[in-house]
């Protein structure tokens, strides 16, 4: 390659700057929206708390309620109350997902930032010294075998599964937020349908006792 095809290293480190900026900004409003999970955690364990104690209720009189709401009437409460309390387990869980993923980030980013800070002040030293030998040498941090080593006491599942994730989002800078931010999805949908299936119990038991 002649040197009017290299590209200009002032135009490269532009591109690094405003790139590294750009998944910075991205990263932070990944973490931001993280700050959905306690008023979502909120309502899930209300409306869940609240769909078990109606279920109880019906349950305790349904010798009295029957007689009002009929049989299939009844029987369909007792489902949407089901699926509801369902619904709500399966929110409750991906909700534990999410906020075990956000405190483990935190905690990751706050070890790592200290870690890498004290490998550079070394690195450097190492660096000014192998100049002075005219010797050259690979200080950069291995990720490879970092996440060898954190993976070798895990079971063959966990370490199947960071694999199959780390190829599936190879080169993606954001790959570290993907299970949080899913998981938050897959939250935000199952408290959505928790919410209906609790909402349509109601239409269905106003209607079954006013025929």
């Amino acid at each position: 390659m002649t040197d009017s095809q290299q590209p200009d290293p002032l135009l490269e480190w532009n591109r690094l700057s405003r790139e590294n900026a750009e998944n910075a900004v991205v990263s932070s409003m990944f973490e931001a929206s993280s700050e959905a999970i306690a008023p979502i955690e909120s309502f899930v364990t209300w409306l869940l708390v609240g769909a078990a104690a109606v279920a109880s209720f019906l349950l305790a009189n349904s010798d009295n309620l029957v007689p009002i709401l009929g049989e299939r009437g009844f029987l369909w409460c007792g489902l949407l109350l089901a699926a509801s309390c369902l619904f709500g387990l399966l929110a409750k869980a991906y909700l534990l997902k999410a906020e075990i993923g956000r405190r483990v980030g935190l905690a990751v980013a706050s070890t790592f930032a200290a870690q890498l800070k004290i490998h550079e002040e070394v690195e450097e030293k190492i660096q000014e010294a192998a100049r002075l030998r005219g010797v050259e040498l690979e200080t950069h941090i291995r990720m490879e075998r970092v996440l060898s080593e954190f993976l070798a006491p895990m079971p063959a599942l966990a370490k199947w599964l960071v694999a199959r994730t780390l190829k599936k989002h190879a080169g993606n800078p954001q790959v570290g937020h993907l299970p949080r931010i899913k998981a938050m999805n897959r939250l935000g949908l199952f408290s959505f349908l928790q919410a209906v299936a609790f909402l349509i119990f109601m239409i269905v038991g106003f209607a079954a006792a006013a025929t």
